[in-house]
């Protein structure tokens, strides 16, 4: 992630960084408390570009397998997942749901769309990654990445299918 702008969010910047992402897609997000303690089981759930301010995020929740039913059967609760459904760290996952990844400058949007695709590519291939399209702009970056519509999970839910070796 660093390789293209992004860090680890410190806590203190959570609540900022979901703020932006807020305002990206004119919707709520979690609570910052929640995000932050996802992120202290994950290990790797929330990330943020900074260039004079915080200008990208990019969120994400590594699921087990009953978070992955719950996604494709539209009872997980992205604001706040329960515990069954995150995977922690250093342990199998078996599908990643992205919350958000968006930017606010041409160099944010770039930065955390790269992640994004070397993500899919290079961390994430064995197993589905699921993602909404909160904007017209956020659906049509998914298309151009490889997802597809999923239907019977959340509502605008996308998802790229396990890739093959």
């Amino acid at each position: 992630m660093a390789k293209y702008g992004l860090h680890r969010t410190p806590a203190a910047n959570v609540a900022e960084t979901l703020r932006l992402g807020e305002t990206l897609i004119n919707a709520a997000l979690a609570e910052p408390e929640i995000v932050t303690t996802v992120d202290s089981i994950t290990g790797m759930t929330i990330w943020n570009t900074q260039e004079d301010e915080i200008t990208g995020l990019f969120l994400l929740v590594p699921v087990t397998e009953a978070g992955r039913a719950a996604v494709e059967d539209g009872t997980f609760t992205p604001g706040d997942p329960a515990i069954r459904h995150i995977a922690p760290a250093n342990t199998p996952i078996f599908g990643v749901y992205c919350g958000i990844y968006a930017g606010a400058t041409r160099t944010a949007r770039k930065s955390v769309l790269m992640a994004a695709g070397d993500l899919r590519l290079n961390a994430f291939a064995p197993v589905p990654t699921y993602a909404r399209g909160a904007t017209e702009d956020g659906a049509r970056s998914m298309l151009t990445l490889g997802y597809r519509p999923l239907q019977g999970g959340l509502p605008d839910l996308f998802v790229s299918d396990p890739m093959g070796e």
